[in-house]
């Protein structure tokens, strides 16, 4: 049996505005989603929880999309096997989670049961002090990934005007007469396909290789890669595609990737901070709309905040990697007190009802 490369994705990120979530948009109860709502505490299990459903989905040839933790990009916040419309979430804080029709669309998953409370409590003030730390930690993460976004270049005012939008216009209009003709039918769905993390930038490329053999990037030093893929979404699902739509992982209300997974197809917005490493199908210079009109003196601040940004997301990262060096501690405190056999136990139930 052919075995199928999973998807993987980011539903939340670290940014500007603090935790951004696309947890709410995840499965779609109308379209006939059940999701398992799992419930517990630190270090329980959930991630171990629903990588064993998803190995176990992908070894019988179903399709599996996993969903990255972007505190812990080793860890799971989800798992989706839409072959058969049940999708697993972890649905505690950061992105609580509750049910919308309990029962008919959503149900909890307790691993909290597996808990030796009684055996916890003499770690009471461990624990408080631990998730108050690694809480204060994000905080002060988000403030300063919030004076990185004010200072990238492409937030500069005045770099580009209606000149140049009428020109990323017309390479769009050329474009979608070329790629995006007779679309099968709409649909939109919000992924992250990048996030900030106790590692730097995360960017999942293993997805974009597996959904887009044809990867366009797009120059956005100075924002009209943003600008261009929000106008190439609007003009997708005018014309009846599927898309799946990933935000700025920084930026959330900007638009970072836009994938046609019907038609092998992706665009990407990149800069100097990307980090991606894969090969493009083509690329799309949309920064030499703008370089040649910059004065010197623009050069001069664009560099300086290029390097005063670049300076307060290592510290972001640095800040990152501290919560989790916290978080990794509380779940040691946890993991001696929690049945894992109980847990794996009812991984196993589920895994023989849905395989």
């Amino acid at each position: 049996m052919e075995k199928l490369q999973p998807t993987r994705f980011f539903l939340g990120a670290n940014t500007k505005n603090g935790f951004s979530s696309l947890y709410d948009r995840f499965t779609d109860p109308a379209a006939g989603d059940f999701l398992w709502i799992i419930k517990g505490g630190p270090g329980c299990g959930k991630s171990t929880f629903m990588k064993q459903i998803g190995a176990a989905a992908e070894a019988v040839g179903q399709r599996v999309e996993y969903i990255h933790c972007s505190g812990d990009p080793d860890s799971l916040d989800a798992v989706h096997l839409p072959d058969r419309r049940i999708a697993y979430v972890d649905g505690t804080a950061p992105h609580v989670i509750e049910p919308r029709y309990p029962g008919a669309s959503e149900l909890y998953l307790d691993l909290g049961s597996f808990i030796d409370a009684g055996a916890l409590e003499s770690a009471l003030p461990d624990i408080t002090e631990l998730m108050q730390s690694y809480k204060a930690d994000y905080a002060a993460a988000y403030t300063h990934l919030s004076a990185a976004a004010a200072l990238l270049p492409r937030n500069y005012p005045g770099l580009y005007g209606a000149s140049e939008t009428e020109k990323i216009e017309r390479k769009l209009a050329g474009l979608a007469s070329r790629e995006l003709r007779g679309g099968s039918g709409r649909k939109e769905q919000r992924r992250f396909i990048s996030a900030w993390t106790c590692r730097g930038r995360a960017i999942l490329e293993d997805t974009l290789s597996a959904l887009c053999p044809r990867l366009y990037t797009v120059d956005n030093e100075f924002g009209l890669g943003n600008e261009y893929l929000a106008r190439l979404a609007a003009v997708a699902g005018s014309r009846g595609n599927s898309i799946i739509v990933c935000p700025d992982p920084l930026e959330p209300n900007k638009t970072e990737c836009v994938i046609f997974p019907d038609r092998g197809l992706g665009f990407i917005a990149v800069d100097r901070q990307t980090g991606l490493t894969l090969s493009p199908y083509r690329h799309l210079r949309l920064d030499a709309l703008i370089q040649p009109s910059l004065s010197p003196e623009t050069r001069t601040a664009l560099r300086r905040r290029r390097r005063e940004s670049g300076m307060l997301l290592d510290a972001a990262v640095g800040l990152l990697a501290s919560a989790k060096a916290k978080h990794d501690e509380l779940e040691l405190l946890y993991r001696p007190h929690v049945d894992f056999e109980g847990v794996s136990a009812l991984a196993r139930d589920h895994i023989r009802w849905l395989c």
